[in-house]
């Protein structure tokens, strides 16, 4: 059995100076670099969640300016692309007219030299139809 006598006292004595020397010595330096530990991570995590939302609030910045560069993007190549139809519709245009007036110049030369042919057939047709009734006939016609 357990016998209660002054050693005891002494134990706890002992017990109790024990727990003071490990806690000036072990668990309060324990403590605080854990106190410490859990300061630097609130720190950093508060850190983190500021670069955090202040990378999303670049993102969308970015993503804003990229779309506003799209929008003048198509803004350019739809006034481009306009200006180059306008550009092919005077051009054509253009060509059509210079085409036309070529085909006149050509169409009217063909008549002019029709009209020269028809003019020297005219004068020619005669002798050759002498000619020809000659040829047929075997004998000079006047």
């Amino acid at each position: 059995m357990i016998d209660i006598d002054w050693t005891l006292f002494v134990q706890i004595a002992n017990f109790l100076v024990l727990v003071f020397l490990l806690n000036l010595a072990l668990f309060r330096p324990i403590r605080k670099s854990l106190r410490q530990r859990q300061a630097a991570l609130a720190a950093h995590e508060s850190e983190i969640s500021n670069l955090s939302e202040r990378s999303k609030g670049i993102g969308a910045e970015i993503k804003e300016s990229l779309a506003e560069a799209r929008r003048r993007g198509l803004g350019q190549k739809e006034a481009l692309t306009q200006e180059g139809t306008q550009a092919e519709a005077s051009l054509l245009e253009a060509v059509k007219k210079e085409v036309a007036a070529q085909w006149a110049k050509v169409e009217k030369k063909i008549k002019e030299d029709m009209a020269q042919a028809r003019k020297t057939l005219k004068a020619q047709a005669r002798s050759f139809a002498q000619a020809l009734a000659a040829k047929i006939l075997g004998r000079e016609v006047s």
